[in-house]
């Protein structure tokens, strides 16, 4: 703290030297407790030496600041130094995206004034200003930076900034000086300022302590409040968007619901089935459908997105970007591996010629088409696209939960390759950033523990395998994720596991909850739902249940026969058991 108090001592010093220096232009200041910086600087200048307008005192009635306000303050006395400060309360008044504009547009304005303006500002609006007023902060002639107590060091810079992009950093300032408005605001809940804070989470929640969750969550149960049962215009249908995405990432699928139902509907009733807010409003809609793992609906509702933004040329928009990788994750689960990889391909061209080949947003992309290749059984090519995807993430900073995802997925590769120490050593990887980051009950852990039971199946050791599978129904149980994908895939190893013990009777009741499963997420016509048909046969035909094993052995031929033709190996697979299976009947 002596340390901070140095630094600070130092600043002031630099900071007043250059007051009394310096006649004419724009200096700014940065810091948590502007208030108290102010009345330093007015008590070692004098007040007669400097002019001071705090913007949190101006009524919002009042409106956005213009040119002739920062005359008037100017002209309040003969003073060369005009301090402006609380400037963040106007981003928060009257949106961040217009006032940075409208400073932006003002510096020519406020230079001719004639006078030394110092802008007090918050450090997230200093971060805001650095990235989105260029002209005005190019001008700037001295920045000044003040860390005002213990406290707001541990709160507001818990994390690494260095570590973070420039959006992320953004965004992460944005919301821990939300969060600190709202711990500090005494009066009745201001529902915008919450949704602010709310929405600044759902960005960089990856990179945030999983102990904002709960913070967070008592936001989104007042915005909530709020909303129901008010008549609700069409100008806050983003608000319910950020409502819902909210308890998305609140791992609370089933609430959101209601909200993107109530914007569909608004905007159907106001503007129609065939404009591009209703194909936003679809497309915000599918974030549910993915979050539960329900590809067979999701892909009715992306559809219906897709031909809107196809009629409307935005395809490339960002949320029609975002509709058709979700396509192609249905194209994937539905096994048309070709299909999907050209939407994959399609969209890296994209992004490669728009923003480059070290754009982070790539990484998503070749991650997805490292699981193309993986599940066509090429391995080599798609640990070098995991690799390749983690690489760039890594290097644009981002090493919060989206590397989980591709760690996941390498260490999957690496269990098919048989090579159990690297899939190990990925999946601990994957579960330790779920752990930081989503906490110890995470809807993401079901299928970390499913894949460190596949690692500890490949070293013989059944004892553990059924630890980590037992561990992934516990937790499907506590989250509610009976009916999810994740759990399809527990549900068939937990029966490959029992049978193999000698559970047959138990394995059974596996299986069909993972065909029913499977049969709701991707269609009956899926290699995934055929295999826990198959496996089902295998275990009735040990039971003795000679036809209800036929029965599923026909039902697991078909599909194979639906999705490869009537020449592959699954279907001779089939065939030399369905052989065996009437043979020992006769």
């Amino acid at each position: 703290m002596g340390n901070d108090s140095q630094k600070n001592e130092e600043q002031m010093e630099m900071l007043l030297m250059t007051l009394g220096e310096v006649s004419h232009g724009i200096c700014l200041f940065q810091s948590e407790n502007q208030t108290k910086r102010v009345l330093m600087i007015q008590e070692r200048m004098g007040k007669e030496k400097v002019i001071i307008h705090n913007i949190a005192d101006d009524e919002e009635e009042a409106g956005m600041v213009n040119s002739q306000d920062f005359r008037r303050w100017a002209s309040r006395s003969d003073a060369k130094v005009v301090i402006i400060y609380n400037m963040q309360i106007l981003g928060i008044r009257f949106g961040d995206d217009a006032v940075v504009e409208k400073l932006n547009f003002m510096r020519d304005q406020i230079l001719a004034v004639g006078k030394l303006f110092v802008f007090g500002v918050s450090p997230y609006f200093n971060l805001l200003l650095s990235r989105n007023a260029r002209d005005l902060y190019s001008c700037i002639l001295y920045h000044f930076t003040f860390q005002d107590s213990e406290k707001g060091m541990g709160r507001i810079y818990d994390f690494d900034r260095e570590e973070l992009s420039g959006d992320d950093a953004l965004e992460s300032a944005r919301y821990w000086e939300m969060k600190e408005r709202i711990q500090n605001y005494d009066g009745k809940p201001d529902i915008s300022m919450y949704l602010a804070c709310i929405d600044s989470w759902c960005n960089v929640r990856d990179y945030l302590s999983n102990e904002e969750t709960e913070f967070v969550r008592s936001l989104v149960e007042t915005v909530e409040r709020h909303y129901i049962g008010k008549d609700i215009e069409m100008e806050e249908v983003d608000k319910l968007w950020i409502l819902a995405g909210a308890w998305i990432g609140l791992e609370e699928a089933e609430k959101s619901v209601p909200w993107y139902k109530e914007a569909l509907c608004i905007v159907k009733s106001r503007l129609g089935e065939e404009h591009s807010l209703y194909a936003d409003a679809l497309a915000a809609y599918t974030n549910y459908f993915w979050m539960v793992q329900n590809y067979v609906e999701g892909e009715k509702v992306c559809d219906q997105a897709i031909k809107i933004y196809h009629d409307r040329n935005m395809k490339y928009s960002e949320r029609g970007r975002a509709v058709l990788l979700r396509k192609a994750v249905v194209y994937r689960v539905q096994s048309k591996y070709d299909e999907a990889l050209e939407i994959y391909e399609d969209l890296l061209n994209y992004q490669r010629n728009k923003y480059g080949e070290k754009y982070y947003g790539n990484a998503y992309l070749h991650n997805n088409i490292g699981r193309i290749y993986k599940a066509q059984g090429d391995l080599s090519r798609a640990l070098a696209q995991y690799e390749l995807a983690a690489e760039l993430l890594k290097n644009a900073g981002k090493s919060g939960g989206e590397l989980q995802g591709i760690y996941q997925n390498m260490c999957v590769a690496y269990l098919d390759s048989g090579n159990g120490k690297e899939a190990w050593k990925y999946i601990k990887k994957a579960k330790r950033i779920t752990e930081d980051v989503y906490g110890t009950d995470s809807i993401y852990l079901i299928q970390i523990y499913n894949s460190m039971a596949g690692v500890w199946r490949m070293r013989a050791r059944d004892d553990k395998e059924l630890e980590y599978l037992q561990k992934a129904l516990d937790l499907i149980k506590k989250t509610h994720m009976e009916e999810s994908e994740a759990a399809s895939y527990i549900y068939h190893n937990m029966g490959n596991c029992l049978c193999a013990g000698g559970y047959g009777k138990d394995a059974a009741a596996f299986y069909k909850h993972a065909i029913k499963i499977r049969e709701k997420v991707y269609g009956e016509m899926n290699e995934l739902t055929a295999s826990s048909y198959e496996q089902l046969a295998y275990v009735l035909y040990i039971a003795s249940k000679e036809k209800d094993a036929e029965y599923c052995a026909d039902k697991a031929r078909n599909i194979y026969i639906s999705l490869y033709g009537s020449r592959n190996e699954h279907l001779e697979r089939m065939d030399d058991f369905l052989k065996s299976l009437r043979d020992s009947t006769r």
